[in-house]
């Protein structure tokens, strides 16, 4: 799995990130979760591609443009 792209916020205390995960060639999906605001951008998003709540396709596609199915 790859990390294509990620939507970092950091608010409050809190590190938040939206990723979109690809197999390549073959599905996608994305992922929603946070950590305290001590880790990086690059560590949350990393966190968040592994144990991040993951999106509904509806919403996941309002963050995201990729041209594969989305993983079920």
């Amino acid at each position: 799995m790859k990390v294509i792209e990620g939507r970092y916020y950091n608010a409050n205390g809190f590190a938040v990130a939206i990723v979109a995960v690809i197999t390549e060639g073959i599905d996608w999906c994305a992922y929603i979760g946070a950590t305290d605001s001590s880790k990086s951008e690059e560590e949350t998003v990393e966190f968040v591609s592994k144990f991040g709540c993951k999106l509904a396709e509806e919403d996941a596609r309002r963050y995201f443009t990729v041209y594969l199915p989305y993983r079920k």
